[in-house]
């Protein structure tokens, strides 16, 4: 079976961290589940991991939630329609830059001024249907693990490597450093 190795740092003292292996069948749910356990924290709040690194950045493509956070069912056609529409109005955008012969350096200032305004959709979807396996890793990749929106625990996770393992079906610490901090 396919495992993933991460290591997982305390974004405020980097000297802090887990090395966590984990089968490539389980889910980003379960990664949440180990790094809570790795540093001995209660599972009691939402959470979301950001593949571009920075919480809520508009210009991320992917977000993963905590399951019980999300308000509203995850529906892929609302979120496919949503981006057909942010790309129809950017593509109308550069039409009309192009119609009225606005300068290149201009139309970069109001393209950018577009996105600002109208931030591009980010596909976000319960981390508990994102198997670990599906999403591309590459070795040295490193993401946001944003643990209780209120206190904001912020962890850098780094995939290290791919490895196999037999009779492996949850998550394990293969290496620390470090005490972690009590979570309250």
């Amino acid at each position: 079976m396919k495992t993933y190795l991460f290591k997982v740092k305390l974004s405020y003292a980097k000297r802090i961290w887990r090395k966590i292996e984990i089968p490539g069948t389980l889910t980003l749910d379960n990664l949440h589940s180990g790094i809570q356990g790795a540093f001995g924290f209660a599972s009691d709040h939402p959470y979301s991991f950001f593949m571009s690194g920075k919480a809520w950045d508009n210009r991320s493509d992917f977000e993963y939630y905590s399951p019980e956070s999300s308000e509203e069912p995850f529906d892929p056609r609302k979120q496919a329609k949503e981006e057909k529409r942010f790309l129809r109005m950017e593509n109308e955008f550069r039409h009309t830059l192009d119609e009225r012969n606005i300068e290149a350096h201009e139309a970069t200032e109001m393209l950018t001024f577009f996105h600002e305004l109208m931030p591009k959709p980010r596909l976000q979807l319960p981390a508990s249907k994102v198997r670990i396996e599906t999403l591309n890793l590459k070795p040295k990749q490193k993401f946001l693990y944003l643990f209780d929106y209120g206190d904001e625990w912020h962890f850098e996770v780094e995939f290290l490597k791919e490895g196999t393992a037999e009779n492996f079906f949850s998550w394990r610490i293969v290496d620390s450093r470090g005490k972690a901090p009590r979570q309250y």
